[in-house]
């Protein structure tokens, strides 16, 4: 009897101090089939897949893993990647420092398994020829457009996702796991990703692909799993696929919108940026950014469009004292302020959440509670003492009103699923009661349902009056969120739209815009 599924997850349970993971949750995955796995933050899809992958090995949960009929226990991820299951994470993680065919082959550089001739003798030295030769083959048969010699400090992040993709199709998995692998790409990457699943499931690979993004799952995906609360919801076919009934099943609740209305009254000036200019760090007479002038008023959430490397995150950076400026003036209530560092910014009542949380929005070492007050400790601390109970006092509401999914707030902030944490981000930007709101891909990551919540958010920030910049790669959510467009492309600012200018064809035109650079290393609009 010919059988149906080529990896099987057979009432897996997962328990952690305090909480119960994954509750005798079932997946399968068909020959050659693109399964979805979707579900709200902390709904157990990380917990599932770190089992899958031998992240958490045979022994430490219940039930069983089948592959092939036959009954799989990894004790490892090596032990997971030799018995079939490829898996690429959504973290980029890639050695730069090396080639593109030395990424893939770091675990064996000697290329004995990939060597025919079995009569040579085992040698410790590197056959570069032979990985090279073995490297462009694969590229090749995978539709992956990469160099085998290329330098990886080089590529876009997009390339280094493909890369990453190629060092686990290496290891000939029978399932290919791919963890949120659209995060970080623009939509030209995310179509050449789309390429090369499609053509890896018409070679007969399976592949489950985890996203939050809903419209992925709609043009990709064969059939979609629905986990909430760590355990199965729902499966649905793709013959069946209701948007309305996934995110039901996803929240446990109707969502009536996505994007909920605002309707406050827009103030007077709050932020006045002008001639902002921002030297490139690494290359002489270059410029990260050049002349960028805006303003924000009350209530108004400004969006700040362009495509990656446009000079978004580098414009927000430069308001808020995280990169140096080289010339430009900022305005606050019609007077000019001078910010040198993130402290003056916060001081001058301007916060900002970040688009790595990772790297500059949280401590994972520490509580939330500890996270969210450390913005604004004077509120808290008399003569160098915390009050412990001002704290408490003081993080609470924060802890309550973004509604934050915890046992309480002296849980670290590690064990908390990806849209708890942006809530933690979002609480500590909060705590210092800014006037300018900076947002950074704020829903980077995050289902469905939080999304909604940090919609409401903003909203609620904007009708208190605080002047909200909010950039988003994501150009539904951009232009349903935002009052006003300013387009960068290129380090410049490439224009303006109104709400009702704005649509996705009128922001990509300003988006593309190429600008040539003169002999000082000053850059005009390119003419055509």
């Amino acid at each position: 009897m010919e059988r149906e599924y080529v990896l099987e997850a057979v009432d897996i349970t997962k328990r952690f101090p305090g909480v119960l993971a994954n509750d005798r949750v079932c997946l399968n995955v068909k020959y050659g089939e693109v399964l979805g796995l979707i579900g709200e933050n902390g709904a157990g899809k990380s917990t599932l897949l770190k089992i899958l992958n031998g992240i958490y090995p045979h022994g430490s949960y219940e039930g069983k893993l089948v592959l092939e009929g036959e009954e799989i226990h990894p004790a490892s991820t090596q032990d997971a990647m030799e018995k079939g299951i490829g898996y690429v994470p959504q973290e980029i993680n890639v050695l730069k420092n090396f080639s593109v065919a030395e990424n893939i082959y770091m675990s064996d550089l000697r290329m004995e398994k990939l060597d025919p001739d079995k009569k040579k003798k085992k040698t410790p030295f590197v056959n570069f020829r032979k990985m090279y030769e073995s490297c462009e083959l694969l590229l090749r048969e995978n539709k992956i457009e990469l160099n085998a010699k290329a330098d990886v400090r080089k590529l876009s992040v997009g390339q280094q996702q493909m890369l990453m993709i190629a060092r686990a199709l290496a290891t000939k998995p029978r399932v290919l796991i791919l963890d949120e692998p659209t995060t970080s790409l623009s939509g030209k990457d995310v179509k050449s990703l789309f390429d090369v699943v499609r053509s890896l499931k018409e070679k007969g690979t399976s592949i489950i692909f985890v996203t939050h993004k809903l419209e992925e799952i709609m043009e990709l995906t064969d059939r979609v799993t629905i986990l909430r609360d760590g355990k199965n919801i729902s499966t649905f076919e793709k013959k069946d696929y209701d948007t309305g009934k996934i995110i039901a099943d996803m929240i446990g609740r109707e969502l009536s919108e996505l994007y909920p209305a605002r309707k406050n009254p827009i103030g007077e000036e709050v932020l006045r940026v002008e001639g902002l200019t921002v030297a490139h760090p690494y290359i002489a007479n270059r410029e990260l950014i050049h002349e960028v002038s805006f303003q924000v008023r009350a209530g108004e959430v400004l969006g700040l469009g362009g495509l990656v490397g446009a000079g978004r995150s580098e414009v927000c950076s430069a308001i808020y004292g995280m990169l140096p400026r080289k010339s430009g003036r900022i305005f606050l209530d019609g007077k000019e302020v001078h910010i040198k560092n993130t402290e003056d910014a916060v001081k001058h009542g301007i916060s900002m959440v970040s688009e790595d949380r990772k790297r500059y929005g949280l401590n994972f070492s520490w509580d939330i509670k500890k996270n969210i007050a450390i913005s604004n400790l004077k509120a808290i601390s008399r003569a160098y003492f915390v009050s412990s109970r001002q704290l408490e006092r003081r993080v609470r509401p924060y802890f309550e009103e973004l509604r934050i999914k915890a046992p309480g707030l002296g849980t670290r902030v590690a064990t908390l699923s990806g849209g708890n944490q942006q809530k933690v981000v979002i609480a500590r930007a909060l705590n210092v009661s800014p006037r300018v709101m900076i947002l950074d891909e704020p829903t980077k990551g995050i289902d469905v349902g939080s999304k909604n919540e940090i919609y409401q958010l903003i909203n609620e920030m904007a009708a208190q009056g605080v002047a909200v910049i909010m950039i988003s790669s994501e150009l539904p959510e951009l232009m349903a969120m935002s009052d006003r467009f300013i387009i960068m492309a290129d380090g410049h600012v490439a224009g303006e739209l109104s709400k009702e200018e704005a649509q996705e064809s009128s922001i990509m035109r300003l988006a593309t815009k190429s600008f040539r650079q003169d002999e000082t290393g000053k850059k005009k609009e390119a003419k055509k």
